[in-house]
């Protein structure tokens, strides 16, 4: 077979090239990692089992790969220009090559014409030979494109090992010649399962929403964007990426684990917001290598709608910025959540279990267990694990994660070649995906250039007929990106996608987040209604019963969801109809009349408005979550007005809520101005109700996420008080969000002189304390001496006379600023420390002593004290004071902290030895925050909260 080696990257051709030499050469052959190499893949010395018996090489010998992107009809002259810079630095006594080799073995996958005489490999050979006596070379050999494919089709484990790379044409009709043990069943099975996914996962999923023409219905290829993401360089720095980019370079490469360092995390798990993009995210990276598994357009095996969806993506795809995946893995998405209602459901069943039973929705045939295990160990996967965030039951989540890392170490044993990129929201998410088997991707905010180049390919699929409307659109779009104000509501894909859509009617835009959702859920009502019959007429007259059936959906699923063991994300068909027919029956008492109407309006609902869908059957949930967090704010700020800041105060501390808070808290802004100041009294309610509380402040996390949605920007005096109890965050040691904290502070404090006056006196509070609380006054500034302005300009000129006037041991505590994992900026005018650790010290001590001590009150589990005894704290020396020192990237046992998060004595310890810790060992205060945290977001979930009865 003459394989297809220019689909390799250059890593992977030098690493196929030290695979080959040690299968030919012979074990004694000695492979170079990744980074600069001095002109040398691989070295070996002694003799090598190469080029014949009874002429074997004997002596030092090189092995240097050159690979080309795109090999052309000038290989060979390429080929030459590369060798003569290498035999040159070999001749070079200034090249610092070392010992000159006796052998020389050249790699590459250029074309080498055989010719006699004038063929491309004799000019290469003739080059060498020319330099052959002034370097001392004894022998050498060159490798090229038909000998290396002559090469693999003897060596059957490294032809296997890069199979997915070099595989010519149509990879699934060429797999068995490549991978004996995958059946020709298995091989059409996979080839129909990924010609049915891609056609079936076309669309964007919030351009089919209220949708019944055709131009509503969104293809993903034509507005593809990839998304803004960081990620933490090899030295703790934070990096700016785009996502499915970084994903897809990543992919590209060979991750069987016998053939990977032991240290880096293979998988990654992307952290993004609501409506950031992540299951889409997801949706197109699968798209991406369906595309490039599959075969060509005109593959007669393929309908005309799959080739026509084909031929479009992957002309579409790289006009996005994303590259054509080298590595054409097998991807599979698995929603998480539907993963963790099959648990609970009593199924008992094992993720390649389940993964067998998804794969078989999408498949003709039907494949077994067995037939995708082998499958796993002979081809190369890209898993998608979609929507952790959607699994808010601890007991379910802990559940679902122990089958799926039982998967992960049973394709380990196979030596599989598997990437899992795993999604989740921040909120809740407590590093479930192990720090030493996923590495972090956050997502950020678009830019507003981003923004704009979304909305353009927005405006262009859906009115390319309609050059008139194309231009409102864009104009309104562009218009509502230089107002302050509706900026921020373009921050995400779904903002922007729904603002797209609003600005077709509207030529005013939403203020805030609640405002954009209410507007979006009107407009979709509104053009329903407006549609010729008997369903419009249904649904105007019967709005109220809809937007009830809307709360109350949303509402009955956000309590789920903050219940343990429970369903979240549907709710029975037979109980909504139930619900509606019992609300109905107050107002016609008519039984009959009752149960008729409430199958109607359900119907319409679903079929419709297609905000509440029917993902299975008798089932029915949102198909977008922030919808349903919208739909539950609603319900939230319905009835009088006494019960509902009280209820809001109630779900204020609970993590499972906050979004829907949030956006009730903007409606309350919005339609109950009224009740502004009793909210943000109640924030502070929240931050007193215990020493828990006292000490993590949920409230005034709120506010500073209220300032972060620029609720307030036009109402100063409230501004002013938001920004004020959100500077009492600094209150304590520095937070796992210190730089959202100072960025959102400053914001405030470049806003209003009022605000700042708060900020600034927060601060020096901090700076004269001498507990843990000045690390985190110290992490602001170091922030904000980095921008511009009058409040940047006074930190400045705060932290050098702090940094002047400092004690040893603040000096010291300062120091650990610049350890790698903290992800804290440096502070200027303070050298950089070299620090060593000269003792050592347990997490679980820094806890002991401050268990209670009444002798009735509960103890610390013993499970949670063994798992912190495992957490070193390392005490280092720093100019004659030491200082505690946390390793911030070595993660805790989630198991057994989960075990024991919902103790009240864990929260009041960790609470109680915060606040004891001195400003040296502030990295544990920070740590035992953490574990507050953690522990206040597993505690008793808030009662359900009583749905409404709307009128």
């Amino acid at each position: 077979m003459d394989y297809a080696l220019h689909r390799l990257t250059t890593r992977e051709f030098e690493h196929l090239t030290q695979a080959l030499a040690k299968c030919v050469l012979g074990p004694g052959v000695s492979v170079f990692g990744d980074g600069k190499d001095g002109g040398r893949e691989a070295t070996f010395e002694g003799q090598v089992n190469f080029p014949y018996p009874g002429q074997e090489w004997d002596g030092y010998g090189v092995i240097q790969a050159k690979f080309r992107q795109r090999p052309g009809a000038d290989d060979a002259e390429w080929m030459e220009r590369n060798i003569r810079k290498e035999l040159n630095d070999w001749l070079d006594p200034t090249s610092k090559r070392g010992r000159r080799p006796d052998y020389l073995l050249f790699t590459t996958n250029a074309n080498l014409s055989p010719v006699p005489g004038s063929g491309g490999i004799d000019q290469v050979n003739a080059l060498i030979a020319r330099k052959a006596n002034a370097l001392g070379l004894k022998g050498w050999a060159v490798w090229h494109r038909d000998e290396i494919c002559r090469l693999l089709d003897i060596h059957t484990g490294v032809r296997r090992t890069y199979a997915h790379f070099i595989t010519p044409g149509d990879v699934l009709s060429n797999l068995l010649q490549l991978v004996s043990d995958v059946g020709e069943e298995t091989a059409e099975m996979i080839r129909s399962h990924a010609s049915h996914a891609l056609f079936a996962e076309q669309w964007v999923r919030l351009g089919q929403a209220g949708a019944q023409d055709e131009r509503q219905k969104i293809s993903l290829g034509p507005v593809a964007v990839d998304l803004e993401a960081e990620f933490n360089n090899s030295k703790g720095e934070p990096c700016t990426t785009s996502a499915a980019r970084y994903v897809i370079e990543r992919s590209d490469a060979v991750l069987r684990p016998s053939r990977l360092p032991v240290d880096p995390a293979p998988h990654v798990v992307v952290i993004g917001g609501p409506g950031q993009g992540k299951s889409t995210l997801g949706q197109l990276l699968c798209q991406a290598y369906r595309a490039a598994l599959l075969g060509d357009e005109d593959d007669w095996r393929l309908t005309g709608e799959v080739r026509s969806v084909l031929a479009g993506l992957r002309q579409e795809l790289p006009a996005a910025g994303l590259p054509v995946p080298k590595a054409r893995r097998w991807p599979m998405r698995i929603a998480l959540n539907d993963y963790a209602n099959a648990i609970v459901g009593g199924e008992g069943t094992s993720l390649l279990r389940f993964i067998t039973a998804q794969f078989n929705k999408h498949s003709s045939t039907a494949a077994t267990d067995s037939q995708l295990k082998r499958w796993l160990r002979g081809w190369p996967w890209l898993l998608i694990l979609d929507g952790l965030d959607e699994v808010a039951s601890s007991h379910t989540r802990e559940d679902m994660m122990g089958r799926i890392s039982a998967f992960l170490q049973d394709a380990r044993s196979l030596d599989a070649d598997i990437l899992v990129v795993a999604t989740t929201r921040p909120q809740g998410y407590h590093g479930e995906f192990h720090p030493n088997d996923y590495e972090p991707l956050r997502l950020v905010d678009m830019s507003t250039d981003h923004a704009l180049s979304y909305a353009r390919k927005l405006a262009a699929n859906r009115h390319h007929g309609d050059p008139e409307m194309h231009a409102t659109v864009i104009e309104r779009i562009v218009d509502a990106s230089r107002d302050e104000a509706t900026a921020r509501l373009m921050r995400s894909p779904l903002q922007v996608t729904i603002m797209s859509l609003l600005v077709e009617r509207y030529a005013r835009m939403p203020q805030n987040r609640y405002e954009l959702f209410d507007a979006y859920y009107s407009t979709i009502y509104e053009r329903e209604i407006n549609k010729p019959g008997s369903v419009g007429d249904l649904l105007a007259r019967y709005r109220l019963h809809v937007d009830w059936m809307h709360q109350h959906v949303g509402l009955v699923l956000q309590s789920r969801a903050a219940q343990a063991s429970q369903l979240d994300a549907v709710i029975s068909e037979d109980e909504l109809r139930r619900r509606a027919y019992e609300r109905l029956l107050q107002e016609t008492e008519d039984s009959a009349e009752s149960e008729k109407l409430a199958s109607r309006l359900i119907t319409a609902a679903t079929d419709r408005l297609v905000l509440l869908v029917a993902p299975d059957a008798g089932l029915i949930g949102f198909e977008v979550r922030s919808l349903q967090e919208y739909s539950a704010a609603r319900a939230l700020l319905a009835g009088p007005d006494r019960d509902i800041v009280p209820r809001l105060e109630t779900l204020a501390a609970s993590s499972s809520w906050r979004n829907t808070w949030l956006l009730a808290a903007a409606g309350l802004f919005h339609r109950h101005s009224h009740l502004r100041d009793e909210l943000i009294n109640s924030l502070r309610q929240v931050d007193t109700l215990d020493h828990p509380a006292v000490v993590l402040r949920p409230g005034a996390q709120l506010a500073l996420d209220l300032l972060e949605d620029g609720l307030a920007r036009a109402y100063p005096r409230y501004q002013n008080l938001l920004a004020e109890h959100a500077a009492t965050l600094l209150a304590g040691p520095p937070r796992w969000n210190h730089s959202e904290i100072a960025r959102t502070l400053l914001e405030a404090a470049q806003q209003h002189p009022n605000a700042r006056t708060s900020i600034e006196h927060e601060l020096r509070n901090g700076l004269g304390s001498r507990g843990a609380r000045l690390a985190s006054a110290l992490a602001i500034l170091a922030h904000w001496r980095r921008a511009s302005g009058p409040a940047a300009t006074a930190a400045r000129n705060l932290l050098d006379r702090t940094v002047r006037n400092m004690k040893p041991e603040e000096r010291a505590a300062a120091s650990v600023f610049a350890q790698e994992g903290y992800e804290l900026p440096r502070i200027p005018n303070l050298p950089r420390q070299q620090v060593a650790a000269t003792g050592q010290a347990a997490l679980a001590d820094y806890l002991r002593p401050h268990q209670p001590a009444d002798e009735e009150a509960a103890s610390l589990p013993e499970s949670y004290l063994a798992e912190l005894e495992q957490h070193p704290v390392y005490l280092v020396q720093v100019e004659g004071v030491t200082a505690a020192l946390v390793d911030p990237t070595r993660p805790l046992d989630q198991p057994a902290i989960l075990a024991a998060g919902s103790h009240q004595t864990v929260m009041d310890t960790c609470a109680a030895a915060i606040d004891a810790q001195p400003v040296t060992a502030w990295s544990v205060a920070m740590a035992l925050l953490g574990l507050l945290r953690l522990a206040y977001d597993m505690r008793e979930p808030p009662p359900e909260p009583s749905v409404i009865s709307i009128t």
